[in-house]
Parts: C-alpha cells; structure tokens; sequence
C-alpha cells in the first residue's frame, strides 16, 4: 500500500469532481424519459393527424397519463436503478414489454370511456414504437456520459475504509467484486498501523487516522466506512470522534456475521437499526398488484377456455368410470395444506391420493384421455378455480403433494431450505417448470433445482417476470417434454 503523507507540501490534490447521487442520477433519467414520451407522442401528433384546436384538449392529457403510467412501471420494476440504468441492453426486452402495457392500459381505458374514436389509432400505434426506439436510445446515450464520467473520476464515488483487519478485506473485497464503475475505494486505514495488512491492493492508500482526516480535507471523501469488530466499542468511538469533523458519510460495517448476508438491506424501528435478513415476500404493492394479475387473467382465461374445460370433462367421463376431477391434499402458502383441483387422469381403483409413487413413462394406472391431459398439461387447467378461491396464483412454485419423494426420500429432507418455497402462494406454473425443471423427481438433483429456482422466484419477483413466465409456459407445453 501507498502511505499517505500528511504533509501539506506533499500532498496531491486531485482536478474538480463530484460525487455520483443515485437518486439525483435515476431523477435525471426519469425526466429524459418523461421528455421523450411527450416529445415522440408530439411530433407524431403534428404529423398526423396534425395541430387541431379541437383535438389537443384530448391528445395532450393522454399523453401525460401515459407518461405519469409508464415512469411508475419504470420505477417499480427498477429500471431506475442505477445498476439497471448502466446494463441498458440487458432491460431494453423489460422497456418493450412496459411501454406496450402502458399503450395497452390507454387504449382500454378509452374504450371504456367511449372515448377512443377521438383518437389516430396510427398517431398510437407509431407513438408506440418512436417512444420505445427513444427511451432505448437516450439510456443508450445517458450509459455512455456515465461511463465516461466515472472512467474520467468526474462522476464517483469515493470510499475510504477503516480497518485493516479480517473485517476491513471482506469490505473491500466484497465492493471490487460489485464491479460497480462509480465506486471507487481510495484507502484502508487503521488506528494501528501496525495491522495494514500486506494482502490490501497496493494501490490503495493507507495510513492512521490522522492521515486519513488530512486526506480528507484536500481530497474529496464521500463515505467512510469502519470496519471494526461491534465489540470493540470504545476503540470505535474514539475514531467516530476524530472523523465526526468531516464532511463525508460515516458508516458503520456489519461485522462479521452480516458480512453472511452481503445484499440485504437494514430497516429502523423508532431508530433502531436491523439487518433485513429474510424480507416478507409480496407484502405491500407487490401483493396487491399480484393479487389484481391473478384475478383479471384468471377470469380472462376461464371465459376463453371454457370450451375446452366441457370437451374435457366429456372426454373423461367417457373413457373410464369415475368422477371429471381429481383433489388432491398438497402444501400451500406457509405450509398449509390446500386441496388442488385437476382433471383425473388414472383409473379410480388406482389413483394416488399422497403420490407416494411418482408416475412414469406408460404408467398403466393412466388412462389413455389421462396421457393426452398430461403430456399436454390440460389436466392442471381446473388450478385456475384453485387461484379464483385465493388458493393458489397463477405463477409461483408448484405445490407439492404430501409424500412427494425424490430418490425415495421426502422432499423436505433432501432440501433443508424447502420450506421457504411456501412463502408464496403456490401457481400453476412457475421459474422451475419453464426452465425445464418440471415431470418427475426420480433425483436428487432434480428437486434441488426445482427448489433453487423457485426460491429465486420469490427474491426477483416482478410482474414483467410473471408475464415472461406465462409466455415461455405457453412454448414449453407445446414441446411437452417431461410430462407423463
């Protein structure tokens, strides 16, 4: 490591620069998207149909709601982030799927208001497509001046770290491993100088404390962090009262058993800090905006299959005795246990209530209707009742019947974390079955993954990765494979 000098006539002092505020940052790129939006609509507008007195009472308020509509989907699906902000190619099939909603919200709601005859359906379709190219292009453009700034030192941000020890390397380790271009660690400093560790980058600066504050009067600071073991209480706040002077963020870092869960947040209670280990899935907006896409599409789908559901039931009731439906005991939201609806597909004399036994290929206990309904998975398509009754969701982890084994054990004793894939309301489909995870169990390996992904579900969930689950559902049941 670099020592640093505390010499005033030594002292290098860096070319003007300032420090990256992510929330001014996503404000900036919310407005460019906000111009764009209104820019694109009003240039169309005077295209076509053209500037008419009578018409721009109607065009222009459209405009600003599907504007205010398309930011708040922006924003809730994080594309204001500022790490989503600087990975723009990988979030342009999210701005397209987003942009098309929101048109898709505004031309129903003019319908509904008997209003959309007021409206160039070429203005919309063209307005549709301009605002998207636009939006891509000017994150495309905004990336570009980030980058350059950060690569420059003109837009960074710079962070000191206290602590030469254990703590000190997970911290700065654990920043380089975010790759984060606007983050940049300048030093690691310790009250004992004798404990700045050979093994810290070279690069760094180092130094005490004293070294550390004369620094930070003549270069710019913006967080310094103390990684310093929680116990050592009195060695904490004597270095809190040398760094209280400056003007910089002083953070304290978890100590060692938070540095376990690396990406979780903390929360206050009447000001008092926590750790957010495991955070509630759906709770607030999420479970209401899921809630609402359960049931419209769940009412949406019913009235379009309805057909086929007759068809079925008939097909059924004509190939082997027995009732249309099967009910089945299975695991659902917090380990309850709920009673699945499907179309029955094995001989009455031969069903398995607990699937104790997994089906195979040409299971004589299936019936010919039945390997139709399963290769195809029409017989799951009763599960919809299953979501209108608040049961089950239409995307979430598959629910499991009770004796379900993989390589002849229990499910929830091959995977210790089983369990938490209950935190959610099981669906119909899930990330595990359109990623090829879905039929039998007959390994291990087989339901670990399937719980490995649905447990990555429930931490990503969003509703364009619902949308993007139903559409690849679609494609994988037409190929039909591992279902039997």
């Amino acid at each position: 490591m670099r020592t640093f000098v505390a010499n005033p006539a030594n002292i290098y002092v860096p070319r003007s620069s300032f420090s990256i505020v992510t929330g001014v940052v996503a404000g900036l790129i919310a407005l460019g998207d906000c111009l764009i939006l209104f820019g694109t609509g009003t240039t169309i507008y005077l295209l076509y149909p053209g500037w008419t007195p009578d018409h721009n009472l109607m065009y222009f308020p459209a405009m600003g709601i599907n504007a205010l509509f398309t930011l708040a989907l922006f924003y809730f699906s994080d594309l204001y982030k500022i790490d989503s902000i600087f990975e723009t190619r990988k979030q342009f099939p999210k701005i397209i799927m987003l942009c098309t909603i929101s048109f898709l919200v505004l031309v129903a709601a003019a319908f509904a208001l008997k209003i959309s005859t007021e409206f160039s359906r070429t203005w919309a379709f063209y307005w549709l497509i301009a605002a998207v190219c636009g939006i891509y292009t000017g994150r495309l453009l905004a990336r570009q001046f980030l980058l350059k700034w950060t690569q420059t030192g003109t837009l960074t941000r710079n962070i000191a770290v206290v602590g030469a020890g254990e703590q000190g390397n997970m911290l700065v380790r654990l920043l380089k491993e975010q790759q984060y271009p606007w983050i940049k660690v300048i030093g690691v400093f310790d009250d004992r100088t004798d404990r700045l560790s050979e093994s810290m980058d070279g690069q760094l600066m180092s130094g005490n404390i004293d070294n550390l504050v004369a620094m930070a009067r003549v270069k710019r600071i913006d967080d310094i962090i103390v990684a310093l073991p929680w116990g050592a209480e009195a060695r904490i706040l004597a270095i809190l009262h040398k760094l209280q002077v400056l003007p910089a963020n002083i953070r304290l870092s978890p100590d060692i058993l938070g540095f376990k869960f690396p990406y979780h947040d903390y929360s206050y209670y009447n000001g008092i800090p926590t750790l957010n280990v495991f955070d509630k899935p759906l709770s607030g907006w999420d479970y209401i905006l899921k809630s609402i896409e359960d049931k419209v599409l769940t009412i949406f789908i019913l009235v379009l299959i309805a057909p086929i559901l007759i068809i079925v039931s008939v097909l059924i009731k004509l190939d082997s005795p027995g009732p249309v439906l099967f009910r089945q005991k299975r695991y659902g939201f917090n380990n309850q246990l709920i009673e699945v609806l499907k179309f029955r597909t094995m001989y009455i004399d031969k069903q398995d209530n607990n699937a104790s036994q997994l089906t195979t290929r040409d299971d004589p206990r299936v019936t010919r209707i039945g390997r139709f309904l399963r290769r195809t998975s029409l017989d799951e398509l009763p599960q919809f009742f299953n979501v209108l009754t608040g049961e089950m969701s239409i995307v979430g982890p598959r629910p499991h019947a009770t004796e379900a084994k993989a390589a002849g054990m229990l499910y929830e004793n091959v995977v210790y974390q089983y369990a938490s894939r209950h935190r959610v309301k099981p669906g119909i489909t899930g990330w595990a079955q359109v990623n090829g995870w879905r039929g039998d169990t007959d390994t291990e390996e087989k339901i670990l993954k399937r719980v490995e992904h649905d447990i990555a579900y429930i931490n990503n969930w969003s509703i364009t990765r619902d949308l993007k689950i139903i559409l690849k559902t679609v494609l994988v049941v037409l190929i039909g494979q591992n279902a039997y």
